[in-house]
């Protein structure tokens, strides 16, 4: 999510200012610092971080807890009457999610922990040292505001356009709503390539959505629409509702290669999509749903409801916007989805002691090599190395460019063709290995349990997703 370029609602100021308030009572209340700042470059992207402030939805909504997300990307967990015992699972999930990198490693023999710092605020030292850091943290924040400003004026390009606000969204939802978008969606291909045959590969699926940045200039060309990425989320359930409206003209009777649609989990459960379902009728086997891992973590119950409710009709089902982090922090196959879906990344072929090929390998032998599709594939060497660790399925731009040889031998040849030539499809897929049991986060550790003792409960939450990538 952008931040809003307003010192006023810097969540550092709103911190301070829920500090000041806390001095003169601050009976029961206690505070963790979380240094995601400190985790490696390649473990603080957006989505990771994204996916690590929605560890705490349960705990926020249901006890008297705030977490202040700080633009530097640390977390400031503030707790009042909330037993300690009942934070270390939200802490320890963190904790498990970037459990590869140095800062969330744990010494039973220390107290000391890299990843989170307790305060007890109740405490006189440790309430002016908290309050002397979260000024330090306030201080750094409006200096990084000012060169972000800085940069916006000396680079409009960076971020054109007025930023969206609800008001503005809901012009842009009532415009969506009469825009011709059946021309802005765009389609990219799932291919299976046999390793043993290196003269071709067939369809999975072809995957139909919306080019966001045409659909921008036609409805909102003045407008930011990547300003706050839950503005955007509801945005995106617009865009869901109209492009079921444009799939539900196809004849499914009539279709011969099957498509798939990226949805919300609130649009599979909507109306909207009951209604395509219809249509649909008996050719549910014709339509694969995906759904992207940010919103399946946000609701997994909704999720689950939903998966099982599609698997049933007949649909099938693909987790979207796995990542090496991701793999980590939970065993995909868990999620019971037909397929799973991993974004390739120049990452997977630099790693000296090939952690993630094993760690891939045992991802591939529990969901079943059949379930996994390689996406973002933009070359011949993504392809290769997916067969090598025993993946049969592509997507991305380099498998768009097999798709178009695949349609020019059709016409050449006059005959209906499922095979396309597949140069990359040369390296033979090396057999899985046994994986062992994932858990989503390690015991907890030797945290100082600085704080005063009540109880907590638990609730779920909701988030975004985007459009597929080559």
């Amino acid at each position: 999510m952008a931040a809003n370029l307003d010192s006023g609602t810097l969540e550092e100021t709103l911190l301070l200012d829920r500090l000041s308030r806390v001095e003169g009572s601050p009976a029961g209340y206690f505070a963790i610092h979380m240094h995601l700042s400190d985790l490696r470059a390649s473990n603080r992207k957006p989505h990771f971080l994204s996916i690590a402030r929605r560890a705490f939805d349960n705990l926020i909504n249901n006890a008297d807890a705030v977490l202040f997300s700080l633009i530097n990307s640390d977390l400031v967990l503030l707790c009042r009457e909330v037993m300690v015992d009942d934070i270390d699972p939200y802490i320890e999930k963190v904790r498990g999610l970037f459990n590869e990198d140095p800062i969330a490693a744990t010494d039973m023999d220390s107290f000391e922990d890299r990843l989170a710092t307790w305060y007890d605020l109740a405490n006189t030292e440790d309430y002016a040292a908290f309050f002397s850091v979260a000024t330090e943290l306030s201080v750094a924040a409006e200096q990084e505001l000012k060169k972000r400003k800085q940069h916006m004026t000396e680079g409009p390009d960076e971020m054109p356009g007025t930023p969206m606000n609800p008001m503005i969204l809901g012009a842009i939802n009532q415009k969506l709503r009469s825009t011709r978008i059946s021309d802005l969606i765009r389609q990219q291909s799932c291919m299976r390539i046999d390793p043993k045959d290196a003269g071709g590969g067939e369809i999975v699926f072809r995957e139909h959505f919306v080019a966001i940045a045409e659909m921008k200039e036609r409805v909102a060309p003045d407008i930011n629409v990547f300003t706050s990425a839950w503005l955007f989320q509801f945005l995106t359930e617009t865009l869901d509702r109209r492009i079921l409206a444009v799939m539900a003209r196809k004849d499914y009777d009539e279709l011969v290669e099957p498509i798939s649609l990226n949805l919300n989990v609130s649009t599979v459960l909507s109306r909207d999509f009951q209604q395509f379902s219809r249509i649909v009728g008996d050719n549910a086997q014709k339509v694969v749903v995906e759904m992207q891992i940010i919103d399946i973590f946000a609701d997994i119950s909704s999720f689950t409801y939903a998966r099982d409710t599609l698997q049933q009709q007949g649909y099938r089902v693909v987790a979207d916007g796995l990542n090496p982090i991701a793999l980590q922090f939970f065993d995909p196959a868990l999620l019971k989805t037909d397929f799973i879906k991993i974004g390739w990344g120049p990452e997977f072929l630099s790693d000296g002691d090939d952690s993630r090929v094993v760690e891939l390998r045992e991802v591939i032998a529990e969901a079943g090599k059949d379930s996994v599709i390689l996406a973002r594939v933009d070359s011949e060497k993504a392809v290769k190395w997916g067969l090598s660790v025993g993946i049969t399925r592509f997507q991305g731009y380099f498998i768009d460019k097999l798709v178009q040889v695949m349609s020019q031998r059709r016409v050449q040849q006059g005959s209906a063709p499922a095979k396309a030539p597949a140069k990359a499809a040369a390296a033979p897929a090396k057999s899985s290995t046994k994986p062992p049991a994932k858990a989503p986060a390690k015991a907890a550790g030797n945290v100082p349990a600085k704080a005063p003792v009540k109880t907590a409960a638990k609730a779920p939450a909701k988030a975004p997703r985007a459009e597929p990538a080559g």
